[in-house]
């Protein structure tokens, strides 16, 4: 028995000798609220009348049903041994792949993971050692379309040898994507793609790239222009070159793809360049209503790019590329 049954017994025998409320809650050091309290719970027939009770509501309002706990268990086991993304938000897309018609938030994902002892401690990566090469950096501020980022992936293959690389464009101000598939790396390719890309992103203040030949022209003629860097001019925006063999440059960009090959790329088959390119076209459209971002306060693109405020100035459907030779 613990100090506190006693002196609850303690305070009841009192009580039933006739001793005065005030001088027993005096005594004791207690209110009134509490000597009445466990008066009204003394039940001789019970012997245990003494102890505490469990506060622990008798009904759970909203409680998720054991089936959702355990079909979101049994998803994160597949993902995980897949070698996928695993997370509360790799769920919520994988249930809504499977027919859920009710899918808990990602708040609940995580807090049933918890419970079972699933959330894993995140691993520390090999800390970046800066060149510090001064080089112009362009900050964002949560604005859209002040810097795109763009990047090539590839090559990869579909059954059947057929060979294609990604090329990925990414407003950093609102993580907002434009996926393209290509046969090649060729310039015309990347013009092809920007047009595509600012059609639904917006045109940038700023591109910021790596040094790849399809987008800084040619060794042949290194004074040159290439095509891209016309088209940039052109339309009025500023091409940024990052510095050689310094990825981490292009930081945001860099970490997508990874995101785009765990939870596309590796994750589905494609039997043919046309499936592939609808499901591309699903996964950016996903992407950018239902990817969170921590970086956005946990806001995905599109209310990044709502709650910005910002007027966006899009290429027009029916643009014409120009005769990029006579951009000057």
């Amino acid at each position: 028995m613990t100090p506190l049954e006693e002196e609850r017994i303690e305070a009841v025998r009192r009580y039933l000798s006739k001793e005065p409320t005030k001088d027993i809650c005096n005594n004791l050091g207690r209110t009134e609220q509490w000597f009445f309290k466990w008066v009204n719970r003394y039940d001789p027939e019970d012997p245990e009348w003494y102890k505490s009770h469990s506060c622990t509501p008798h009904k759970i309002v909203n409680k998720t049903p054991p089936e959702i706990e355990n079909a979101i268990l049994g998803i994160r086991a597949k993902l995980k041994n897949a070698n996928e993304f695993y997370g509360a938000l790799a769920i919520q897309w994988a249930m809504e792949d499977l027919g859920y018609r009710k899918i808990p938030s990602n708040t609940t994902i995580k807090r049933i993971l918890k419970r079972y002892n699933k959330i894993e401690p995140q691993r520390s990566s090999a800390r970046y050692k800066p060149k510090n090469i001064p080089y112009p950096k362009i900050e964002a501020n949560g604005k859209p379309n002040i810097l795109h980022e763009m990047d090539f992936l590839g090559p990869r293959y579909l059954k059947g040898g057929f060979r294609f690389y990604g090329l990925n464009i990414m407003d950093i101000g609102t993580h907002r994507v434009a996926l393209s598939i290509s046969k090649n790396q060729c310039d015309y390719t990347v013009v092809d793609t920007l047009l595509s890309s600012w059609q639904r992103l917006g045109i940038p203040r700023y591109l910021q790239m790596d040094n790849q030949l399809p987008f800084t022209g040619s060794n042949r003629y290194p004074r040159a222009f290439g095509s891209v860097i016309r088209l940039c001019l052109y339309l009025g925006v500023e091409p940024i070159f990052i510095p050689i063999r310094e990825p981490r440059r292009n930081g945001h960009i860099e970490r997508f793809q990874q995101t785009y090959k765990k939870m596309f790329l590796n994750k589905y088959y494609f039997n043919n360049p046309d499936e592939l390119l609808r499901s591309l076209n699903d996964f950016e459209k996903r992407h950018n209503k239902r990817y969170r971002y921590s970086c956005l306060r946990g806001k995905t693109p599109m209310q990044a790019l709502f709650d910005s405020g910002g007027n966006i100035k899009k290429l027009p459907e029916g643009f014409q590329v120009p005769d990029l030779s006579t951009c000057r």
